[in-house]
C-alpha cells in the first residue's frame, strides 16, 4: 500500500534527502550526476514536495515552488503567479501500477493548497500524454528563457522555442492563462 505525505522543504533532514536522491537517480538515469549524494533538487529547491512511500521506501516524488514567471503577451510583459512543478518521478520498479496517476492527483491538491492560479512545467515529449491525462494542457509552442542547469553552468542562459510547456488551471479557468509569445522562468526552475 502506498502512503502519501506533503513535506515542506525545511522539514526534511539529511537522511530523507539522501533517500529522495537515491530514488531520483533511479528515476532520472540520463542525469547521473544531477542527484549526487544528498542533492534532491535540480535548479531551484522546491518549496513543498509530494512523496509516496511503500514499505517505508520512497517510490514517488514531485516538487513545487511558487513563483512569478514573466510572460510576454502581444509584446507587453506580464508577471504570472504559478506553481512551478518539477522532479515528477515514479521509481522504475513501481511504474505501471497507477502510482503516477495518484501522484498527479495529489500534486494538483498541493497546488490548490498553495493557492496558485496555475501549475506550470516543461517536460519531455514522452511525458506530454501523462500530463494531459491529468488535466494539464499543452501550450502552443512558446519561446522560453531559462538557466542551463543540465550542463551545470548557472551562468548560461538558454533562449529557445519549446513545444512541451504544460499548464494546469488550479484556481482559475484555463482561459485566464495569457496568450503567451515568450516565457521567462526568471533564472531558475524546479
Amino acid at each position: 500500500m502506498t502512503t502519501w505525505e506533503i513535506r515542506r522543504e525545511g522539514e526534511l533532514g539529511r537522511a530523507e534527502h539522501a533517500e529522495l536522491a537515491t530514488m531520483l537517480r533511479a528515476a532520472y538515469p540520463d542525469f547521473p550526476s544531477a542527484f549526487s549524494g544528498e542533492l534532491t533538487w535540480y535548479g531551484s529547491r522546491p518549496e513543498a514536495r509530494v512523496i509516496g512511500r511503500e514499505d517505508g521506501r520512497v517510490i514517488a516524488h514531485a516538487g513545487v515552488l511558487r513563483r512569478f514567471v514573466r510572460v510576454t503577451e502581444g509584446g507587453e510583459p506580464l508577471e504570472v503567479l504559478v506553481g512551478n512543478v518539477g522532479l515528477v518521478a515514479v521509481h522504475p520498479e513501481a511504474q505501471g501500477r497507477g502510482i503516477g496517476r495518484e501522484l498527479g492527483t495529489r500534486l494538483a491538491a498541493l497546488l490548490d493548497e498553495l493557492a496558485v492560479p496555475f501549475g506550470l512545467l516543461m517536460c519531455g515529449e514522452h511525458s506530454v500524454g501523462y500530463y494531459e491525462a491529468l488535466g494539464w494542457s499543452r501550450l502552443p509552442e512558446v519561446h522560453v528563457r531559462y538557466l542551463d542547469f543540465e550542463q551545470r553552468d548557472p551562468y548560461r542562459v538558454i533562449d529557445e522555442q519549446c513545444a512541451t510547456t504544460m499548464v494546469l488551471p488550479v484556481r482559475v479557468p484555463l482561459r485566464a492563462w495569457p496568450t503567451v509569445d515568450r516565457l521567462d522562468w526568471a533564472g531558475s526552475q524546479v
